[in-house]
C-alpha cells in the first residue's frame, strides 16, 4: 500500500440525494456509482456547506465556510469576485506532498485570470468557468477559451477523456483529479447514445451518462493497476433544482432544509476502506481538505481558521471524530446548524416566515423535518442557540475583510 493515495473526486452539479441507487434511489440507474459504495463506504449524512454552487465549491476547495472566503452566494460572469490568492486549496495542499493535480469541468469560483484553476494549484484545467445557464458559455483549456460554441451534450465525455489521459500519464507521483461535471444542471444536455434511455427523463439520462463515464475511469484504474491505491469519491454540490429526487428530504436547492444540503456521497479505496461500510454521523465538504491532508501527510495552513475536521478515521471504517457543530448559511445569514441528531433552524432565506422560527428537529426520528420539538427540548435549544449566536457573530466580524479579498481589494 502506498503512503499517498491517488484521489479522484467526481462532483455532480445539482444531483439529488435520491438520484443514486446507493442512497435508496430507484428511478435513475447508477450501477457504477453503486459499485463504489459496495466496494467502499456510504456516508448517509454528508452535507454540502451551502445549498448553491459557488459557496459549496469554495468550501470544498478550502476547508472553510464560504463566508470566510468571501464567496457566500452564486457569482456571475459580469462580476469581479472570485477565489482569492490568499486561500489555500486542496490541490495546493496536495502539491506540497508531490501530487500531480488536474481539474476538469465546472469551476464557478471566478473568471478573472487570477481566479483560474491553474492559479490555484491545478496543473491542468479543461472546462467551464461558470454554470452552463450563464452567458457566455465558453470552454477553457487552461487559461485560454478554446471553444465559444460549446456542444454541451459532449461535455461529460470530454471531461472524462481528459481525466483518463491525465491518469495515464503515469510516473511515480500520486495524482489528484477533480472531475466536476456540468450536468445535471439545467439546461440539460446529454450524449446521443443516452437520450431517452432513463425512466428519469432527460434529467435521468444525464446522470446515467455520467455513471457510464465514471465506469470508464474505474475500469481504467483497474487496467493500470491503480485501483487498490486510489481513493474515488462521488458526490454532488447541492440538492436538486427543478428536477431530481431528494430521497424524501424536505426542500431543494437554495434551501437549508435537508433536501438542499444533504448529499449523496460514496467512496472507495480498496487498500484502506472496508467494503460495504456505512457512516451515519454528520460530515461536510469542509472536511475534505483536512482529511486529505491527514491521509497524505500534508500540513494545513496554520494562519487561518480551517472549519473542517479530519474524518479519515470514519472514512476508513472507524469512529467519527468529535465536532462542535455544522453551520448552514444563506449568503451572510446563518440559517441552521446541526449537532449530532439535532438540527436548529434560526432563520430562513429567501422569503423567511419568522413566525415559525426557531425550529428544532430530531433528525434521527424525523429526517423529513416535519415536527418542531423546540418546546420539548429546552436544554438543547439553549445550547444550540448559544452556538448559533456565537458563530454568526464570528463570521460577521470577518465579513469586510473576506469580501475585500474576494473582490481583489486586499491581499
Amino acid at each position: 500500500m502506498k503512503d499517498r493515495p491517488n484521489v479522484v473526486l467526481v462532483f455532480m452539479d445539482d444531483m439529488g440525494y435520491g438520484d443514486m441507487g446507493a442512497m435508496g434511489g430507484t428511478v435513475v440507474k447508477t450501477p457504477r456509482m453503486d459499485s463504489v459504495a459496495e466496494n467502499g463506504i456510504t456516508f448517509r449524512h454528508m452535507y454540502s456547506a451551502a445549498p448553491v454552487c459557488t459557496p459549496s465549491r469554495a468550501a470544498l476547495m478550502t476547508g472553510r465556510y464560504a463566508q470566510r472566503v468571501g464567496l457566500p452566494r452564486v457569482i456571475f460572469p459580469h462580476e469581479g469576485e472570485g477565489l482569492s490568492g490568499y486561500e489555500r486549496t486542496v490541490p495546493e495542499v496536495l502539491k506540497t506532498r508531490g501530487y500531480r493535480t488536474a481539474g476538469y469541468g465546472k469551476w464557478h469560483l471566478g473568471c478573472r485570470p487570477e481566479h483560474n484553476p491553474t492559479r490555484h494549484g491545478f496543473d491542468d484545467f479543461f472546462g467551464l468557468l461558470y454554470s452552463n445557464d450563464m452567458d457566455p458559455v465558453h470552454l477553457y483549456d487552461g487559461e485560454k477559451p478554446v471553444q465559444k460554441e460549446v456542444e454541451q451534450a459532449e461535455l461529460t465525455k470530454q471531461y472524462t477523456d481528459r481525466a483518463i489521459e491525465f491518469i495515464e500519464r503515469g510516473g511515480d507521483d500520486p495524482f489528484f483529479v477533480y472531475l466536476a461535471h456540468t450536468m445535471p444542471h439545467i439546461p440539460l444536455h446529454v450524449e446521443e447514445g443516452f437520450r431517452g434511455t432513463s425512466r428519469g427523463g432527460t434529467y435521468g439520462d444525464t446522470i446515467e451518462c455520467i455513471d457510464f463515464h465514471l465506469g470508464r475511469i474505474l475500469d481504467r484504474l483497474e487496467e493500470l493497476g491503480l485501483a487498490e491505491d486510489t481513493l474515488v469519491i462521488v458526490t454532488s454540490d447541492n440538492g436538486p433544482w427543478f428536477e431530481g429526487s431528494t430521497g424524501g428530504l424536505r426542500g431543494r436547492k437554495i434551501d437549508t432544509w435537508e433536501g438542499g444540503i444533504r448529499m449523496p456521497f460514496v467512496a472507495q479505496w480498496p487498500a484502506r476502506i472496508p467494503a460495504g461500510s456505512v457512516c451515519d454521523e454528520p460530515a461536510c465538504f469542509i472536511d475534505l481538505l483536512p482529511t486529505l491532508a491527514g491521509l497524505t501527510g500534508a500540513e494545513l495552513p496554520a494562519d487561518r481558521p480551517i472549519d473542517g475536521i479530519d474524518i479519515g478515521p470514519a472514512l476508513t471504517g472507524g469512529p467519527m471524530p468529535e465536532r462542535e457543530a455544522l453551520y448552514f448559511f444563506h449568503h451572510w445569514t446563518l440559517n441552521a446548524l446541526r449537532q449530532g441528531r439535532w438540527k436548529l433552524h434560526v432563520d430562513r432565506n429567501p422569503q423567511p416566515d419568522r413566525r415559525e422560527l426557531p425550529q428544532l428537529f430530531d433528525l434521527e426520528t424525523d429526517p423529513g423535518e416535519a415536527y418542531n420539538v423546540a418546546n420539548l427540548e429546552p436544554e438543547v435549544m439553549a445550547r444550540l442557540t448559544e452556538l448559533a449566536t456565537s458563530f454568526a457573530a464570528e463570521i460577521t466580524a470577518q465579513r469586510v475583510e473576506a469580501e475585500g479579498r474576494a473582490a481583489g481589494r486586499c491581499a
